[in-house]
């Protein structure tokens, strides 16, 4: 790992630690071990009538549109760099490219959407939205489509029931894609009830959280564990926690109970993922005796051009009640670089222990190679390794080379050799393989011995293994069976005329839907203020919500809709997306 990685390591470790110190208080009194945490949680799954109301801005694209808009909403961290504009560079050099490559996050998904960037500024200017839509689609994606075909069911039906209800500001009737458009708003603002969009954003300003726990018990062993994990409003930080409790118990009826608690945070961001953990275990013996152990670590990778850096570092001790102490540390980094036909590695690993009883310990291990495929179809591999290890007790030294090559039937080849020299002897061992054969000579002071396995048909594959196939089943979910019965509808191909109608539908429906979670922040913030609140008003709405076509859809009362206007296009993102931030930060 280069200067500038090690940098980054030393700064997610100051970070994610105070995260850790940060989640452990709100936490360790909610959990006992081998019992259910008693919490109450925001639900997890959003309400049919919830679904419906969120949906109303992508139901109206084509169905390829509208999965990959809903595989892109998982990453709204992408979605929000991707449509914003670039960052203004400062500086040069190699850090500069580091931090250029950090900021930025990627998602296939998210790149799809770039040949729609009407679409992408949609979904970031209503980040909170898009966000929850994300979410929703992880949790119960055959929900989120049932939701989508009952609102295209009910525009159809209310196209075909009340069409002379969709007028123009003249009194006309629309026809064609303006009255589809007008009646997708129409049905849309029939979702929009004030108890709806509450749910929405209480389910949005919360950080995401579950709660499993698990019971085992066999014929030796028993306990519990309970684990629980919490999401952030954006999806890319999860912390989780947890604890357990097991009790073994001997033949003679002696038992010996453990205990672990512990928790751990993972934040990601494009090809940047760090983590940190630290749990603590004690386990009591039969006579009262125990130990406790203790430990935390962190770990992080990033990826720049070809290459991924990673690097992790940890530390421990054991106490026991008899008064013995040992504590160690370790830390190893590394990077892969890829390549043409392959990739090339390299780690760094070094660890030390140390106890009260005077026996001390300190090893290092330096270890590189290469994996190639090659233009017959079979992969060469190199490795070359070295690990020193001293002590109290004296010293050992290991080298270790190895080259081959596997074709996959069985004709494939290797050489390797090892060598120790420590304050005991030394020795050798070499190793070659190919034919179906296998042969290994050692030698020490005492002399050499030499030995052989096979007959030709080591590694050869058998007919009973080359002849198993694996079988899928269907999922028979709703996503699949919906297919074929949506083969011949208007949303089965994509069309920019279908494209340009969701735009439209989107900007309208997500325009009204996010001015009423921005009500529901207010109204949040004033009651915990003590002040009257807006909760009480019915919030104003360009769609009539009742439950007939009667009321005249006139499209000169549709509220004019931009991302740079004040009515809510261009406020979400400061609005909206904020005010979620700031309940999950609650």
């Amino acid at each position: 790992m280069t200067a500038t990685s090690q940098n980054y390591l030393k700064g997610f470790i100051a970070l994610t630690i105070g995260a850790c110190f940060i989640l452990q208080p709100g936490t360790s009194d909610a959990q006992q071990p081998g019992g259910m945490m008693q919490q109450k949680l925001p639900q997890k799954n959003l309400s049919p009538r919830a679904l419906e109301s969120l949906v109303t801005g992508i139901a109206f694209y084509p169905d390829d549109l509208v999965e990959t808009i809903l595989q892109a909403s998982q990453h709204p961290l992408a979605i929000r760099q991707s449509s914003d504009k670039p960052v203004v560079r400062i500086g040069g050099g190699r850090f500069a490219e580091r931090v250029q490559q950090f900021n930025k996050t990627t998602d296939p998904n998210v790149e799809k959407l770039k040949q729609y960037p009407e679409i992408l500024a949609q979904l970031s200017d209503n980040i909170a939205t898009t966000t929850l839509l994300g979410r929703a689609y992880q949790s119960q994606p055959d929900d989120v489509w049932r939701a989508i075909d009952k609102l295209r069911a009910e525009v159809d039906a209310a196209l075909e029931e009340q069409p002379e209800q969709f007028v123009d500001a003249s009194g006309v009737p629309l026809t064609g894609q303006a009255a589809y458009v007008a009646a997708a708003g129409y049905v849309a603002g029939r979702y929009f009830a004030p108890a709806t969009v509450t749910e929405l954003y209480t389910a949005y300003a919360y950080p995401h959280q579950t709660t499993t726990t698990t019971t085992y018990q066999g014929e030796n062993v028993n306990g519990a564990a309970t684990q629980t994990t919490t999401t952030g409003p954006y999806g890319h930080a999860t912390a989780s926690t947890g604890s357990s409790s097991t009790t073994y118990t001997g033949p003679n009826g002696n038992t010996v109970t453990g205990a672990t608690q512990g928790g751990s945070v993972v934040y990601q961001n494009g090809a940047t993922t760090v983590g940190a953990g630290a749990a603590t275990t004690t386990i009591v013996g039969p006579q009262g005796n125990s130990a406790t152990a203790t430990g935390a670590g962190i770990a992080g990778t990033t990826t720049a051009g070809d290459t991924t850096y990673f690097g992790a570092a940890g530390g421990g001790n054991v106490t026991t009640s008899n008064g013995l102490t040992a504590a160690g540390a370790g830390q190893v980094t590394g990077s892969v670089q890829q390549t043409q036909t392959g990739a090339n590695y390299n780690t760094q690993a070094s660890g030390s222990v140390a106890t009260n009883t005077g026996v001390n310990a300190y090893g290092s291990r330096n270890t590189s190679g290469s994996v190639n495929q090659n233009a017959d179809g079979s992969v060469s591999g190199v490795r070359n390794s070295s690990t020193s290890v001293q002590g109290t007790n004296g010293y050992a030294n290991v080298q270790h080379n190895s080259s081959g090559t596997a074709t996959g039937n069985g004709n494939g080849s290797y050489n390797g050799s090892t060598t120790v020299d420590s304050s005991k002897g030394s020795a050798s061992v070499n190793t070659t393989a190919g034919n179906g054969q296998v042969s290994s000579t050692v030698t020490t002071q005492n002399g050499s011995a030499t030995g052989t396995l096979g007959d030709g048909q080591v590694g050869q594959s058998s007919a009973s293994a080359s002849s198993r196939k694996s079988t899928g089943s269907q999922s028979g979910s709703y996503r699949s069976s919906r297919q074929a019965s949506s083969a011949s509808s208007r949303y089965s191909q994509s069309s920019s005329q279908q494209i340009a109608s969701g735009l439209q539908s989107m900007q309208k429906n997500w325009g009204q839907l996010n001015q009423q979670m921005n009500r529901s922040s207010q109204a949040s913030a004033a009651s915990r203020q003590g002040v009257q609140t807006y909760s009480q008003q019915r919030p104003s709405s360009a769609y009539s919500r009742g439950s007939s076509y009667t009321p005249s859809y006139s499209s000169s009362r549709t509220p004019s809709y931009s991302r740079g206007s004040s009515s809510f296009g261009g406020s979400s993102r400061g609005s909206s997306g904020r005010s979620g931030g700031r309940g999950g930060r609650r």
